[in-house]
Parts: structure tokens; sequence; C-alpha cells
């Protein structure tokens, strides 16, 4: 079985991506219900490639990017490293390389050939890889040469749940490729448009079916063979025209395959290197009114792969404090700062996570105070809109810098006096014919919070 690539490059088809959704159909007409993804959640950002480390469907099959091998032989498929691009280089491929694929080809009359190939791939907006320019998405490509003008139907098995998985209906012109689809959707950071593309769940080797696919993949690309995991159990490639129309050579006028060639490697958290996501990293500090003597303590949550051993850094005392991990997707970790240590809050703390298997990943992380709005009201009869923000940074301005609070709306900014309390702040604006939707609180300890006027 030739790769996915050479299949490509045998139909003339280009690699580049150039737009979040593509449809590329050289036809009279079509008819086309898109078909909800079963994919349901992603990994944190891989600490080396920046996609998402992994990518899980309804099935419970969940892939990393297959980056075995030379790219070209093997159990993955991918794009070769690109000399001289760090980009490229650091990550271990080229321009495009694969969570998962499948594709099936069919042998139509008169030495007729069509291709579908189903993926969900990393690559770059601009073609070649490049810093901050990753794009990931799922395709759906259907090409086919059409030996006679009519309608033709297409069944594959990413078709419509919602209706039954109706087939794909083309009114096609005669010709090579007369049936040229491409569907891509995808997006990039923060990747979330690949949990509402077409594609998912993922197919797999049935293995029911000798042979059962390679221990940690689930196919191997060079091996045709039967899939499950289709929407309505259509694990199968199938085009059909008019009656009348010889569409096999043997004057049938379908011709159908179950086989195809997958790739995709399972997950493995032991042996990747964890990726960390800052959730909130935030500081209370106050002062005793009676003693002067300020203290403070540090919240701290981030995500970061369930297995992996997490720990956070003082950045002044050089001290590690080991986080704990909630059960759901988070780790925590809260300490308290003695009085000698609370004047001058760090403003970032580093981040360690280490795999089961050893590998490791430090992350710089901001620490900030937290802003809280409390009170939004406008008053129409007077024109007057107050605002009421907290910050959890309470030190006395005797002791220490107090944080300095901004409003902000519109193009309008306004510097908020502390008012009452240490940590509370308010402001009258006056001449407020129509009030904001919104209103944004910024603090110049990074904290910030924003919410909608009182109705």
């Amino acid at each position: 079985m030739r790769s996915l690539e050479s299949e490509q490059t045998s139909f003339g088809i280009g690699k580049k991506f150039f737009i979040t959704i593509a449809l590329m159909v050289m036809l009279i007409g079509l008819s086309i219900q898109p078909a909800k993804s079963a994919l349901t959640n992603k990994g944190l950002i891989h600490p080396v490639n920046h996609f998402p480390t992994w990518f899980s469907d309804a099935n419970g099959v969940t892939l990393q990017l297959c980056l075995d091998g030379d790219g070209a032989t093997g159990m993955c498929f991918y794009d070769a490293v690109i000399p001289g691009n760090s980009t490229s280089e650091a990550t271990g491929f080229g321009a495009e390389a694969f969570w998962w694929s499948a594709d099936a080809r069919l042998d139509l009359a008169g030495g007729g050939r069509a291709l579908l190939v189903l993926a969900l791939e990393a690559a770059y907006g601009a073609g070649d890889p490049a810093p901050n320019d990753q794009f990931a998405f799922g395709r759906i490509r259907i090409r086919a040469d059409v030996p006679e003008d009519g309608e033709y139907k297409i069944w594959h098995p990413y078709l419509n749940e919602a209706n039954g998985c109706q087939p794909e209906v083309y009114n096609a012109t005669a010709g090579p490729n007369g049936i040229n689809v491409t569907r891509d959707i995808g997006g990039g950071a923060p990747f979330e448009t690949m949990l509402a593309g077409e594609v998912g769940p993922f197919l797999v080797w049935d293995p029911a079916i000798t042979p059962a696919a390679p221990a940690g993949y689930v196919g191997d690309p060079n091996v045709e063979h039967e899939v499950i995991g289709g929407h309505c159990n259509i694990n199968y490639f199938r085009i059909e025209a008019a009656a009348g129309v010889d569409l096999d050579g043997n004057g049938n006028n379908f011709v159908q395959t179950n086989l195809f060639a997958v790739q995709g490697k399972v997950y493995d958290e032991t042996n990747t290197p964890p990726g960390i996501e800052p959730v909130r990293i935030t500081y209370f500090r106050s002062t005793n009114t009676n003693t002067g003597v300020t203290t403070s303590r540090i919240n701290s949550w981030v995500k970061a792969p369930p297995q992996a051993a997490v720990n956070l850094t003082h950045p002044i005392t050089n001290q590690k404090f080991t986080m704990t991990y909630d059960g759901d997707s988070s780790f925590f970790r809260r300490f308290n700062l003695s009085a000698a240590n609370s004047l001058n809050m760090p403003t970032q703390m580093s981040v360690t996570a280490t795999s089961p298997g050893g590998l490791s990943n430090t992350q710089s992380v901001n620490v900030t105070d937290y802003v809280s709005l409390e009170t939004i009201t406008w008053t129409p009869a007077t024109q007057r809109l107050r605002v009421i923000a907290l910050t959890s940074d309470k030190i006395a301005s005797s002791a220490g810098e107090i944080p300095q609070l901004t409003l902000k709306f519109g193009a309008s900014s306004f510097s908020m006096p502390q008012s009452g309390a240490a940590g509370r702040y308010e402001i009258f604006v006056d001449g407020i014919a129509i009030p904001p939707a919104f209103v944004t609180v910024t603090s110049s300890k990074g904290g910030i919070d924003t919410k909608g006027i009182a109705d």
C-alpha cells in the first residue's frame, strides 16, 4: 500500500492549507449535509511542537501526533524535516503531520480511479513551519474520475448521522476528477474548532479480523484492512451511478471497498513531555492594622496530564511546593509566605511537570492579584456610573506599594481611588448618557475583571 501522500500526489493534490473551511467542488451540483464530529476532547499544548498533545473520540480512542520513523516508511507518514527551518527542526516534521488518517481507493471502469482521504492534520497557516502559525484541521477529500455525465451517490464513514447517513449526491460532468471535493475544517490555537468538525470518531482496524493492529497503533498505513468506527456502521467507501452506467468494468453501476490504510498512534502519557496550562495563580496579601506586619499566601491552579508530578518553585526563596491533582483537570497548591517575603511579591513562578517516564517541562507563569468587580450601577436621572472593585492585595500604603486600579470601557479609562478598607476601590463617572454594556477593571499587579452593568 502506498502512502497517503503518494496517493494525494498521484491525483495532483497540493498540500498547502490556506483557509479554515475549503470547499473545492468541480461539478455541476451537490447535496451535502455535514456530519457532526465525535471527537470529544483535546490535550494540552505540546511544549515542543505547540499543537494539542492529543485528540480523543467518543469511543475512548486517544491519539497523539504520529511521528515515529522517517515519515516516508513505517507506521507514520508525515513531511520530512526542512533543513534550516528552526521550527521544523525542533518539532521533528515539516509542513504537515497527522494525528490520524484513513484513505481508501476504488478502481473504476476504463482505468479510472477514486480516492477517499479522511484525516486529522497538523499544519501551518502559511505552509512552511513558523512560530505561532500552528493550524490543525480535519479533512474529508473525495476524488473520482467520472465515466458519464449524471448523478453519483457516495457513501463514506463520516456521513451525517442526523439524517440516517444519507449519501452525498453529486451531479457530475464526465472526465478525470469529475468529482473533486475537499472539506477542511479547523483553526489555530486554542484549536477548539477541531471538536466541531466532520472527522471523528477515529476509524481503527477491526479487532475481529486478523491481523490485529500493531501494539500502540490503531492501524498500519502500509496494509489495507477492514475498519470500525464509522457513522451508522458505514465502514466502507462506495460510489453508485445511475442505472445502466458501467462503473466497475463488469457492468455494475456501483463500486465499493471496505479496505482502508489507517495510521494513528495511541497517546503514551508516560513517554510524552507534559504540557502545562496556567489556570490561575493569584495572591492574597494584607497588613495587620495593629502590628503593621504584612503576610500573604499564593493560590495556584495549573493544568497538566493527570499522571504527571507537578511542582511549583518560588523564585526568591527557591522553595519547591508539590501540587495536588484534583481528580478532574487541574493541580492545586496553596502556600503561605512569611512577613519577610510578603513585601516583594513575585511576578512569576516556575511550574515543572514531569511525566512517569521522566520527561520534564518547565514553564514560567504569571502571579497576579485577584480583582473582582463588586458593584456596577448607572443612574439615568443623573447620568452617573458607579463602580466598586476589590483586589486581593490589601497591603497598607504605609507598608508598601498599593495596587493601582483602572476602570476601562470603550476608549475611556479612569484611575480608581482607594476608598474605605484596604483593597477597596470606588469611582463615580458623570456624564454617561448611555451606559456601557460591560466594564473592565485592571490592576497594576496584573489582575483583571470584566462584568456587565447591573440591570
